[in-house]
């Protein structure tokens, strides 16, 4: 009986078991319940005490092709000063492209919030049908992690179609950054995201932003010459007065877009503080406008007044320009900016737009800062009743002009106390790093003297070409002569001097002699086609120059896995050649501005600095390339010691070569 007893007991229990089990299966089924790992954000306040947090995340990446009755109407449009085009029409005819990209069903990616050393695990799940994507994460150094990169076929193999790939990494660098698909269609079709990260330093302890009354995030991209802001064509921005906000506005507009222009981004009746470039802080600077490139990354400040009054709105204006500041864009044509003076046209017709305000909005503290009683806001901006403040020109600040207007910033010396104030037109060389902060982002004194410069020389020209009969002309770029090409293996995973399939294709500088496959010495007239890689010693000192020969063009750059020191820039001049100018420029050691991409402006050179103490192969982008993954002026730095190996995860994807048995049997 005993043992009867002890059997029910044991059956009762195993039934219970189950009956649970099953139970809760059944409420997941049913209830749609998503297991916390698969999406587990981690937008929350920074704190030092806590552990870093795993924050898992899952992208889909879907295309969508837009009928023909959204697309007709967009397909001319007027030009706003009335002049004639080439054509003679005085219409713009433009591209209206006939799909997107969604991520997450939305056009413009989530923004992915952690805090400084979170650890991310991010699912990406293309379902593009026959087209193959992988995703680059900007300001991310990707220490010890270099096969998370995002770089198809130098650290990934491409994902194709409806399939996933997990990326894995720690987010070490604070500040706003993006994350987008690596070909450049792709992050003006909307596969582009936002990726913050946080610190303890700027929510607690930072002057400025530590007293924000809320952080915000500004993706502004321009899809078929219409601003969107994080994908929405209109937006109101709601504040309080005498309140300060921080604005992370990064600015996507890739070659292709509608106009190949800088933005000017200004509010109305608002000053900008900036704070912040490529996520590293740099000393406040106050300016009325910002000038905006591809890729760039600005933090800024806005502090709202005391005596603006609630129902007024303000414009969040975006106005074109080319070189210079006081210019405006008019027109299109082979990718350049027609420019005229501002003061030849109405406000309204420069670019202007009406879709972006700032409101403000009533409340206890916005009643409490209302100006006194018979005052009113007519006699707030009356000249008559209120003494003008004391004439000044205009502060502007062009983030992606890298060579002064005046002649006194080229040499990168610091300049008087004071001396700021005199000029109207802001440049990076003008930018200093903040003292305090961050001590990676101050520059290093064993910086001013370099192991190793490497000296690129972009050039562009004509190459005639001939299919069926006719004859038309081409555009080939090159760096140092080499015009880049992607390997058809994944070759962080190769070494370079025992690898068959890597030896034909690579060609480099860095030996002493100019090493090419051989198939370039038979195309003595064209480029190089190659794998231009640079080798760098791990922990050397680095000093890139970067020289820029074309006329006509100014070229953006992004540098993958570092940030670098921007110390000295000028124009190129016709009497000298750029050697002799290079050992006659002087560099900016106090404080330069700590970057990861930079505007190389057209006849120009810059001088970038940084220390290569991350291993791995490191992109040089070109982020002008318009279709293509590289139209040939991207390189390839290879930071490795002989010791050094990558330490790939076992089950980490393989591209190569696939060939099929060298004897058939018939």
């Amino acid at each position: 009986m005993k043992k009867l007893r002890v059997i029910r007991i044991v059956i009762q229990r195993v039934l219970i078991t189950g009956a649970v089990f099953w139970a809760a299966i059944m409420v997941i089924q049913f209830t749609a319940i998503t297991p916390k790992a698969v999406y587990s954000p981690c937008k929350r306040p920074c704190n030092r005490a806590d552990w870093p947090r795993i924050c898992r995340y899952r992208l889909v990446i879907e295309k969508i092709s837009l009928p023909k009755f959204l697309m007709n109407h967009k397909n001319i449009i007027s030009n706003e000063n009335g002049a004639a085009t080439p054509d003679g029409s005085g219409k713009l005819s433009r591209q209206v492209e006939s799909h997107y990209f969604l991520v997450n069903g939305h056009h413009t990616g989530p923004t992915l919030e952690v805090c400084k050393n979170d650890f991310l695990v991010i699912d990406v799940e293309n379902r593009i049908p026959g087209r193959s994507i992988s995703l680059h994460w900007t300001g991310q150094t990707q220490k010890r992690t270099p096969f998370m990169d995002g770089v198809p076929m130098i650290s990934q193999c491409p994902i194709t179609s409806y399939t996933t790939f997990q990326y894995k990494f720690q987010a070490n660098r604070v500040g706003t950054h993006l994350y987008y698909g690596f070909s450049n269609d792709e992050r003006k079709l909307g596969l582009i995201g936002a990726l913050l990260v946080r610190s303890v330093h700027e929510q607690s302890q930072h002057p400025l932003t530590s007293q924000c009354q809320d952080d915000l995030i500004w993706l502004i991209s321009e899809v078929n010459g219409t601003f969107l802001i994080n994908g929405n064509r209109s937006m109101t921005l709601s504040v309080q007065p005498k309140s300060r906000y921080r604005l992370r506005v990064a600015y996507a507009a890739p070659v292709g877009t509608w106009n190949h222009c800088q933005r000017w981004l200004e509010i109305q009746d608002h000053n900008l503080t900036v704070i912040a470039l490529d996520g590293n802080l740099v000393e406040p600077l106050v300016v009325e406008r910002v000038a905006l490139s591809d890729g760039n990354r600005v933090d800024l400040i806005v502090h709202t007044n005391v005596y603006h009054r609630v129902k007024q709105d303000y414009e969040i204006r975006l106005v074109a320009t080319g070189d210079s500041p006081r210019s405006v864009y008019t027109g299109y044509n082979s990718n350049e900016c027609h420019l005229r003076r501002r003061d030849e046209l109405p406000y309204a017709a420069h670019g202007s737009t009406n879709n972006f305000r700032l409101k403000y909005v009533r409340s206890e503290t916005a009643d409490s800062t209302l100006p006194p009683s018979g005052v009113t806001s007519e006699a707030i901006s009356s000249p008559s009743s209120v003494k003008p403040p004391p004439a000044r020109k205009q502060l502007e600040f062009n983030v992606g002009r890298t060579v002064c207007s005046n002649s006194s910033f080229d040499v990168g010396v610091s300049s008087p106390a004071g001396a700021r104030s005199r000029y109207d037109k802001l440049c990076l060389l003008n930018v200093r790093t903040r003292p305090t902060g961050d001590s990676r982002d101050r520059f290093p004194p064993e910086l001013r003297e370099v192991e190793r410069q490497i000296s690129l020389v972009l050039t562009k020209r004509k190459v005639e070409r001939q299919i069926f009969g006719e004859r038309f002309y081409d555009v080939s770029y090159s760096v140092n002569g080499f015009s880049f090409i992607y390997p058809s293996v994944l070759m962080l995973q190769r070494k370079f001097n025992d690898d068959a399939d890597l030896e034909h294709i690579i060609c480099s500088n860095s030996s002493g002699y100019r090493r090419m496959p051989k198939k370039c010495h038979q195309t003595v007239d064209e480029a190089c086609e190659c794998v231009h890689v640079e080798s760098v010693e791990l922990g050397h000192r680095v000093e890139l120059v970067i020289v820029n020969e074309d006329n006509d063009s100014a070229y953006t750059y992004h540098l993958h896995g570092y940030s670098f020191f921007v110390i000295a820039s000028t124009r190129m001049t016709q009497h000298e050649n750029w050697q002799t100018q290079l050992l006659n420029l002087g560099r900016n050691y106090d404080r330069p501005v700590l970057l990861d991409t930079v505007r190389i402006e057209s006849n120009s050179m810059v001088v970038l600095r940084f220390v290569a103490s991350n291993a791995g192969l490191w992109m040089l982008r070109d982020l002008d390339a318009e279709h293509e993954w590289s139209r040939g002026l991207d390189v390839l730095l290879n930071v490795r010691a002989s010791e050094t190996e990558i330490n790939f995860p076992d089950d980490f994807p393989k591209c190569r070569h696939f060939v099929g048995p060298k004897y058939f049997l018939i």
